[in-house]
C-alpha cells in the first residue's frame, strides 16, 4: 500500500501549510517567518472561526518586526494553538511542529502549486 505523500508548502510571508491525513491543513510559522520576526514576545489571534485569504489572521510582535500575518487560504479554523497566547515564545522554537498556529479546513481545493515548495532562505 503506497502512502500518498502529503503536501507541505510555504508562503512568501513565512508560513508553512502542511496537509494532514484527514484533509485539513496545519498552518504555522516557518523558519523564515521566525527569522523575519525575530524573538517573539507577543502573539494574538484576530479571528477564532475562519481564515480569509489575504486578510490578517494573527498579530505577532518580535524583536525585529511587529507583523499582522495574512491568511494564506480561505478556510474554517478547526483548532488553534491556544498555548501561543500565553506562551508566544513557543514560536522561537526551531521545531516547526511546535510553531503551528491553526488547523483549518477548506471547502475548496487548495492550489498547492501557488505556494513555494521550499521555505525562503534565512539570512545569517
Amino acid at each position: 500500500k503506497s502512502k500518498m505523500k502529503l503536501s507541505k508548502v510555504y508562503s512568501k510571508e513565512g508560513l508553512y501549510l502542511e496537509e494532514q491525513a484527514d484533509g485539513t491543513v496545519r498552518i504555522g510559522l516557518s523558519a523564515y517567518g521566525s527569522d523575519a520576526v525575530g524573538e517573539v514576545s507577543y502573539f494574538a489571534f484576530f479571528n477564532d472561526r475562519e481564515l480569509v485569504a489575504g486578510e490578517p489572521f494573527f498579530s505577532v510582535e518580535g524583536s525585529k518586526a511587529v507583523t499582522d500575518m495574512l491568511g494564506p487560504i480561505s478556510a474554517e479554523i478547526v483548532s488553534k494553538n491556544e498555548s501561543l497566547t500565553d506562551q508566544p515564545e513557543l514560536l522561537n522554537e526551531d521545531d516547526e511542529s511546535l510553531k503551528w498556529l491553526v488547523v483549518a479546513k477548506s471547502n475548496q481545493a487548495i492550489k498547492w502549486a501557488d505556494f513555494l515548495s521550499e521555505d525562503q532562505p534565512v539570512e545569517n
